[in-house]
Formats: C-alpha cells, structure tokens, sequence
C-alpha cells in the first residue's frame, strides 16, 4: 500500500500488529535512512538496536541463502520484543523471496524493512509492496532541478518574512522531500496568511508543516515534557473538545520520547539529529526540546517510552478502554517520572 510522507509514522503506528513489511526508496538516501531509523523506533522501541533486535541482510547473502533468511523471521531474540530486519540497495532480485515471506508471515515474526535507491513504476518488488494489503510502501524524491525555482517562488509570495532562518529554511532543498512538497506548504502559507500583516514565524510554518496534527497538540506536549502537568491536562482537554483524535495524541507522544532518546543517546550531535527528523523542528522549538532532554535522563525517557507503547498496546488489546482516561492516567505517570515521584 502506497503511503505519503505526512502519513508515514501515522500509517506504522496503526498497522503494528499486521505490518510485515515496509520499503522505503528514492534518491535521497539521507532521508531514505532516517525515515528507516524512526520506523524502527516506533516498530520496536528506542532500545531495541542495543538489544540487538535490528538484523540487517545484505541481498547478496539473502539470495545465496534464502532458508537462513526465512528463519530469521520467525527467530525469537533474547531480549523480548519485536524484531526488525534491515535488506539495503535492494532491487528485484529478491522479488521471489520477499514474496514468499510475506505468504509466511505472522504477526510475531521480524518486520522487514526495504531500503532502496530510486525504483521505476515497473519495479517488481515496488508492485509487490504498494499492492500488498499490509504492508507499507513510502517514496521520498529529491528533485533538484524543480527546488532551484525556490528562490523565485519565496520571493513572490508578498508575505511579510522578517526572520532570515524562515527564509534559509525555504530555500533549502533537503529539507523537503519533493517538490510537491515544497509547493504544498508554500500555498498553506499562502491561505494561511491571506489578508494578515503580521509577519510569519516560526510555529507557524511549523504548525502548517504538521498539518495532520493540532498544533495545540505540540503545546501539549511541551507542556508534559516541562513537567507541567496543570497546563498538560488543561490542554488534553481542550483537545479532546476540539476532537483531536487520542490516537493520534499518543502516536505523536510516542515519536517526540523517541527524537528525546535518539538525542539522549548522542547528546553532542543534537543538531544533526533535529535537522534529520521530518516534518522538520527549528526556530524556538528546538530550543526548547535541546532543554526537555537536559530535564530527563535517558533512564527517565526510556520508562516514559515503556509508559507510552503500554498504553498503545492496552488500547490495541482493548478498545473499549477509555481513551481519554487513559491518556490522561499515562501523562500524570509521565510527569511523576520527571518529578522523581514514580
């Protein structure tokens, strides 16, 4: 099933239980990697790479010996927890293979993650995944050649811009992954800002960029991750008033804990760590996150974490739990851990 960039970790976290396989390709590998990485944090938690759950194959191997590959799949690893495996450069050769995994697979079996550069329509392993129920295929495109109007476009929009980094940001291709969506934020901003002098900022072009979300959800959010569990509940409410779907508030949680320990565990290379993550985080917010995850220790995060995917799971096992409830019993033990009362 064919999936967009704005719906990937959404598309990932509703699917858990019966995704067994995911491809991610294009030209702009950098991405393709990060993308790859945030997968695996939300199909197997932030942990799981140091409890050696992520295997990685290399395609040549993969053909030469099929039989090991199908075992691992359905290899139960020492430390509990789902598994993930990692196939790079692949191309339609394992074609057969992949298939036959998929006719196989169980939802207590490896996910298998494809990586690939960029692959054409009649790509086999391409037709196999986007038609495939279950599984999940995301393109991500690097077209330079349509980015070098950028400059042109930002010039032409007649908003008030007085921020330089809003402007530098802009006009930075890697920070999209297409043209396509270049141009979707750009008319946003348009709609946006029609008929308002004031100039844009930075939680603007932020909230615009995560338009699956209610801003208020990051606002939420923050306010959690400063331990601020009067403001976190006074904006849980308004968003439940608003119909902000819970799930969603909770798979948002899950990826934001996820960035805090991506950065808790490489502290030095924070910066290189916020400009990988997609929708991007700049201006004040990623001042405000360098200072949550000085507030938590990784031990702190990673039981945050545990919190997070156990309600995931709850709700997973038990519809009729009440979301809202649960939400709000999962944010006041979130911000016990902080204060050390847990």
């Amino acid at each position: 099933m064919k999936i967009q960039l704005r719906d990937f970790l959404p598309s990932i976290s509703k699917n858990l239980t019966k995704l067994p396989l995911l491809l991610i390709y294009g030209s702009n590998q950098f991405l393709v990697k990060a993308k790859c990485d945030e997968a695996i944090d939300i199909i197997c938690g932030p942990s799981a790479k140091d409890e050696m759950r992520v295997t990685k194959f290399d395609e040549n191997v993969l053909l030469k010996d099929p039989q090991n590959f199908f075992s691992q799949i359905k290899t139960i690893g020492f430390f509990p927890g789902k598994q993930v495996i990692i196939i790079e450069n692949t191309t339609d050769k394992i074609k057969t293979a992949i298939s036959s995994a998929l006719e196989d697979w169980s939802k207590d079996d490896a996910t298998i993650i494809l990586i690939a550069n960029s692959l054409k329509k009649n790509s086999a392993i391409r037709k196999l995944v986007e038609e495939h129920p279950n599984s999940l295929c995301l393109a991500i495109f690097d077209e330079q050649r349509d980015l070098e109007k950028i400059e042109e476009i930002v010039n032409s929009m007649n908003i008030k811009i007085l921020d330089h980094q809003i402007i530098s940001f802009l006009k930075n291709p890697k920070n999209f992954s297409s043209h396509d969506s270049f141009i979707s934020l750009i008319e946003k901003i348009k709609a946006f800002k029609f008929q308002d002098a004031n100039p844009l900022t930075f939680e603007e072009v932020e909230s615009l960029l995560s338009n699956s979300a209610d801003p208020s959800v990051f606002n939420m959010i923050d306010a959690l991750s400063d331990g601020d569990i009067e403001n976190t509940i006074v904006l849980l409410k308004r968003l439940y008033a608003s119909g902000t779907n819970p799930n969603q508030i909770i798979t948002l949680l899950n990826s934001h804990f996820a960035l805090l320990h991506r950065i808790s565990l490489n502290i030095a290379n924070h910066e290189l760590i916020l400009n990988t993550t997609y929708p991007p985080i700049f201006g004040p917010r990623r001042k405000k996150i360098f200072k949550q995850v000085q507030k938590w220790s990784t031990y702190q995060i990673e039981k945050a974490i545990k919190i997070i995917q156990k309600v995931e799971e709850d709700l997973r096992s038990s519809p009729k739990i009440e979301l809202n409830s649960a939400l709000e019993r999962a944010c006041l033990r979130l911000v016990s851990i902080l204060k050390s009362i847990y």
